[in-house]
């Protein structure tokens, strides 16, 4: 019979796979872009397989087959971070990793509130929460390289910042724009974002100040961020998380909350008085490379969000799901232009166009194929 390879007690493969039969039959499906996240009640055998109470609820996750490839997964065992951090010093309120096998994984589920239900993004936090989250996003530059999961060879060196940033834009373009150029390349055209727009993004990074490296959630923002019942936050989701410039984690978090501008820069405000109480060189050359930051992190957020839009739509979309869409792949638009020198944004009857025609020829296609 087969075991777990990560796990806090060697539990037999088979009953974990009645726990994820019963967890995707009988559990509460709460979906994402790369997983479907069921939440069950442990029965009492499976309670004591686990070594928890009969009754708690705890969080299935099962990857979604043939889920587009947007985004960088560095560690590619969520559990493995999740056991890591703890044990870490600097970090608090990372949900529990209970048990994984291939193709799924037993979490803590954590009772409460996505801080989006809470607080649209948009809307101003309240002063608790905006504390809260930059008290996590300074707590991650607490954890020693020591506490987690070795970085893949060639990974850029601590303090090079530069380097760093550069091999995440290499990224985007190896393995987000390239291998979908040929099914996207026309709605791009359309929108007027050229095959190269990356590449020269790359190519026009500045030097950066060394700083030094951090563990990066890189992907924190309202879903992403619960309320408990008892006020306090946890962050969950660590699938995307990574070692790198802390700015860049910074970054991440101010494109994706999308604060009310004034709140954003409190935000930033913040976490520079925050870090500099413990690790004062994380915050160097804030106001002149944060920018930066910003610049790549909304521009590869118009291939990945335009990709997923068009994607949703091949099928036969629900009501409200193109205009959704096209609201989504405009803002990106806008948000995009700057860094990447777009001539234009496209107007909103352009943007709802050119993703059609794309949905209307994959669609002729699929039917000449089948």
């Amino acid at each position: 019979m087969g075991v777990l390879t990560i796990t806090r007690e060697r539990i037999p493969a088979a009953a974990l796979d009645v726990l994820r039969y019963d967890a995707e039959m009988f559990g509460q499906c709460l979906s994402g872009f790369h997983n479907r996240n069921y939440v069950i009640q442990l029965s009492h055998a499976m309670a004591g397989t686990l070594g928890l109470a009969p009754g708690t609820p705890v969080k299935v996750r099962v990857p979604l087959d043939g889920a587009m490839k947007v985004v960088e997964r560095v560690w590619t065992d969520e559990g493995d971070v999740l056991t890591r951090l703890d044990r870490a010093i600097g970090i608090e309120n990372t949900p529990q990793f209970f048990a994984g096998r291939p193709g799924y994984s037993v979490h803590e589920y954590v009772p409460g509130q996505a801080l989006s239900e809470i607080c649209p993004p948009g809307k101003p936090l309240d002063p608790h929460h905006l504390d809260a989250l930059v008290d996590q996003l300074v707590g991650f530059t607490q954890v020693s390289a020591d506490d987690l999961p070795p970085m893949p060879r060639g990974w850029a060196e601590p303090g090079d910042s530069r380097g760093f940033l550069r091999d995440r834009a290499a990224f985007a373009e190896r393995a987000v724009r390239a291998p979908n150029w040929a099914e996207f390349a026309g709605l791009f055209a359309a929108l007027e974002v050229p095959a190269n727009a990356l590449r020269v993004l790359r190519d026009r990074i500045p030097a950066l100040r060394p700083r030094p490296f951090a563990l990066l959630h890189a992907d924190l923002h309202r879903h992403n961020v619960i309320v408990r019942d008892d006020g306090d936050l946890t962050v969950i989701d660590w699938e995307l998380a990574m070692w790198g410039d802390p700015l860049y984690d910074l970054a991440i978090h101010l494109v994706r909350m999308r604060y009310p501008a004034h709140q954003r820069a409190e935000a930033i405000e913040r976490w520079r008085r925050a870090v500099s109480r413990v690790r004062p060189e994380a915050a160097e050359g804030l106001d002149r490379d944060l920018p930066v930051y910003v610049a790549y992190e909304r521009a590869q957020s118009l291939f990945a969000d335009t990709l997923r839009v068009a994607w949703g739509l091949a099928g036969q979309p629900g009501p409200g799901l193109v205009g959704a869409g096209v609201s989504r792949v405009r803002s990106a638009l806008h948000m995009a232009a700057g860094p990447l020198r777009l001539g234009r944004v496209p107007t909103r009857t352009e943007v709802e166009r050119a993703l059609l025609n794309w949905r209307r020829r994959r669609t002729a296609r699929d039917a000449e194929a089948g």
